[in-house]
Formats: C-alpha cells, sequence, structure tokens
C-alpha cells in the first residue's frame, strides 16, 4: 500500500464490511447527511422569508445579505466544532462523533422553528438566531468529517468511491426534501399566513427526522480501522497535535481541496432559488428547475463514485475542477438568459460536474490522510476550507450580483475556488489509489 501522509501503514490488514453490512451502514450515514444538509436547505429556500422576520429592511436585497451573512455565521463555527469532533473520533471513536453530531444538528434546527420574530422580541431575535446557527456550524464540524471516515474505511477498497458518494446523495435529496416541504406548507399556509406561522413547520419537522437518524446510528458497529488501532495501541491521545506537528502541509492540501466543493455545493444548493426569482422567474418555475438540478445530483453522485473507483478518485476531481474553471462563465450565461429551458441545461450539467467536486473529493480526503489522525486532519482542513469558501459563497456571491449588476458575475467566484482546488489536487502524491486499503 502507498504511504500516507508520512505515516508506516499498519501491518495487519482490516477486515471491511460485508454487502449487507455495509447498506445498513450507509443508511445510517446517509440519514445523518439528510438531517444536517436539511437545515442548509431550509435556510437557503427561506432565506426571503427569514429575511422579512428577523432582518426587516426597506430594501429587500440587504435584507437577504443579512440573512445569507447569518448561514456564513454557521459555516465559521465549523472548523471549531472540528477541533473538538475530529480529535474525539480518533480517541474514543468515529461512531461517538456521528451520534453527538446529528443529535446536536437536530435540536438547533427544531429550535430555529420555535424561536419568536423580531416584531414580537426585537434584536434578541436575530440574535437568537445567529446563537442557533453557531450551534448548527457546531455540530456539521464534525459530521460530514465522522461519517465520510466511517463509511471509508468499512468499505471494500475497490467500492469506496461509490459508497461514499452515496452520502453526498443523502446531502443533495435533503434539499429536494425540503423544497417539497416548503411548497406543500406554502400551499397550505399561502400568503401572510406562511410569515405568521406556517414557515416553522419545516424546521420543527428536523426533530422527528433526526430521530430516525439517531436511532440507525446508535445500532451500528464501530469502525474496523478504528478497531484496530485500538487493539493494537496505536491510538494517538494528541491526534490534533500529532496532525498539525507531523503533517502541516496535509492539512493546508485538504483545505485548498475542498475550495470548490463548498462553493460549488451552496450555490447550486442554496443559492439558485434567489437568484432565479432575481431573473425574474416565478417561485414555481424556480422550483421545477432545481428540482431537475437536484434530481440529476442525487442519481448521478454515485454514478460519478463508481467511475473513481475505475480511474482514480484523484483524476475525476482534477476534471471536475476543470469543468467548473472552464464552464461557469458560460453556465452563468444560460442561467441570466431569461429561458427556463436553457437554466435547466445549465443546472442539469452543472449537476455533472459537481459529482467529483463534492461526491469524490470527501473520500479521496480519506485517501491522502493516516487512520491515528485521519480525523483531525479531516477537521481542521475541511472545516477551514468551509469556513473561508463555504461560509462566504452566498453572502459574496450576492453581493458581487450587487455590486456589479452583472447576474453572470457569481461565475468568478466559482472559477476562483475551482483554480485553488485544482493547484491543490496536482499538488497531492502520496494517497491510497482504488483497490488499495485505507491504513
Amino acid at each position: 500500500m502507498t504511504v500516507l501522509s508520512g505515516t508506516e501503514a499498519l501491518a495487519s490488514p482490516v477486515q471491511t464490511a460485508s454487502r449487507k453490512e455495509i447498506r445498513r451502514i450507509v443508511s445510517g450515514g446517509v440519514a445523518g447527511q439528510v438531517v444536517e444538509f436539511y437545515d442548509y436547505a431550509l435556510y437557503g429556500l427561506l432565506a426571503a422569508t427569514i429575511a422579512r422576520l428577523f432582518f426587516p429592511s426597506d430594501d429587500p436585497a440587504m435584507g437577504i445579505l443579512s440573512a445569507f451573512a447569518v448561514f456564513g455565521v454557521a459555516n465559521l463555527m465549523r472548523p471549531l466544532g472540528g477541533l473538538v469532533l475530529g480529535p474525539l473520533g480518533d480517541r474514543v471513536g468515529r461512531r461517538t462523533v456521528l451520534v453527538i453530531s446529528v443529535t446536536a444538528i437536530s435540536l438547533a434546527t427544531f429550535l430555529v422553528g420555535v424561536l419568536p420574530t423580531e416584531v414580537a422580541i426585537g434584536v434578541a431575535a436575530p440574535v437568537m438566531l445567529v446563537l442557533l446557527r453557531l450551534v448548527q456550524g457546531f455540530s456539521a464540524g464534525g459530521e460530514v468529517i465522522s461519517v465520510v471516515t466511517y463509511i471509508a474505511e468499512h468499505s471494500p477498497a475497490h467500492r469506496r468511491g461509490f459508497y461514499t458518494a452515496f452520502l453526498q446523495s443523502g446531502a443533495t435529496f435533503s434539499f429536494l426534501l425540503a423544497s417539497a416541504v416548503v411548497l406543500g406548507v406554502t400551499a397550505l399556509a399561502p400568503g401572510e399566513a406562511f410569515d405568521a406561522w406556517g414557515w416553522r413547520i419545516p424546521f420543527l419537522l428536523a426533530l422527528p427526522l433526526g430521530g430516525v437518524a439517531i436511532y440507525l446510528r446508535l445500532k451500528l458497529e464501530e469502525s474496523p480501522v478504528f478497531i484496530k488501532l485500538r487493539r493494537e495501541g496505536e491510538l494517538s491521545q494528541r491526534p490534533l497535535r500529532e496532525a498539525i506537528r507531523e503533517t502541516p502541509w496535509v492539512i493546508v492540501q485538504g483545505t485548498a481541496v475542498v475550495a470548490l466543493t463548498f462553493s460549488a455545493n451552496f450555490v447550486f444548493l442554496s443559492y439558485f432559488p434567489t437568484y432565479l426569482g432575481a431573473q425574474g422567474f416565478s417561485g414555481q418555475e424556480s422550483f421545477l428547475a432545481t428540482t431537475i438540478g437536484l434530481g440529476l445530483s442525487v442519481v448521478l453522485h454515485p454514478v460519478v463514485g463508481w467511475l473513481s473507483d475505475r480511474v482514480g478518485r484523484k483524476e475525476v476531481a482534477v476534471g471536475s475542477a476543470v469543468f467548473f474553471l472552464v464552464l461557469s462563465y458560460p453556465l452563468f450565461v444560460l442561467l441570466s438568459s431569461g429561458s427556463l429551458a436553457l437554466v435547466i441545461l445549465a443546472l442539469g450539467l452543472m449537476a455533472i460536474g459537481l459529482g467529483g467536486a463534492v461526491a469524490v473529493v470527501i473520500c479521496f480526503f480519506t485517501e491522502f490522510t493516516s487512520s491515528r489522525t485521519r480525523m483531525a486532519t479531516f477537521a481542521v482542513g475541511y472545516n477551514i476550507g468551509g469556513a473561508v469558501f463555504g461560509g462566504t459563497a452566498l453572502f459574496l456571491v450576492q453581493l458581487l450580483t450587487m455590486s456589479t449588476g452583472d447576474p453572470r458575475s457569481p461565475a468568478y467566484f466559482l472559477m476562483g475556488a475551482a483554480l485553488v482546488t485544482l493547484l491543490a489536487l496536482l499538488s497531492i502524491r502520496r494517497y491510497a489509489r482504488p483497490g488499495e486499503p485505507l491504513d
């Protein structure tokens, strides 16, 4: 096996899960991803409503800008959550963090649904919203790293990309679920009724969704890689310190590798409902276009993951970075054309590029990090990348559009993120290739 991150691979083999077991493991992982990204989806879909209720302003665009700034606050907390939960996963187990993260995210999202608005309690309302977003961001800092690590360490070496890609399908499905819930509630409580009480229902549903995810995760066994490390006395007592001292460059690479992951994902999943509305499309037209794009993503992520098991994770990720570097601007030309057919075409094409940027990159992260400090390294690099490129995504693309007056200007943000990711990918030389087991 290839030496990973300057750490010697352990000699004895790791037993991976059977096909039946891996299906159960993936189901538990996907359930948590649905809960985490359901929150992000709701916030993006209801940004205009949240702006009216928590950030009232004479200028609707400024209210939305404030709402997107609070969206970014959650991502700025991800590194802190990763610093706590990542090393915890290296010390006490991946499964423990899986349960903690999904529990906290579910409760925080539910509590958003019972918050009083600015009209009721004044400035305390947006303050409490920010505090709950901080909890969500902290918890999310441990969610992705733990579930990707957990499934990658369980998966057969030749199917690692395929199985971990289902996690991103689950995350994308959560946006379809959130869209369907919001559409149903708006039909049930149209107009003023939605602002009065209807907007709360989608957030309240996070509690039963989280209950299902917690139940599934409590039934899971610990990662075989972690069990092997514990059995052989190889667990790191200070994984964060070890990762920073021994592999600092890997952390830097990891931060840059996910630049496009967060930028493209949040623009695709959370920004486009607002963007298409600003382009003059009705709510129904925006819903139709984004639903088609999301549906394609759900289907395509496992396909791209399967492809990465055959041609290589790094190769597919590089292809995706080149895709966004070259095609982001043409895609936004289509998105700003005023034609619903061209918008649907653009979202469909973007869904193809997203597979390599999102579903494949998260698996690749586990392949250039060492098992002793995998979650600590993953946590720091991934979550700093999330804070820098994801936390600022919606705010910056909205600011670019407002300041330039050019509806195609968000393309520049994606192109910059793609260039950062491409350079990082090309700098990585040592990693476990498809078919090689993780250490």
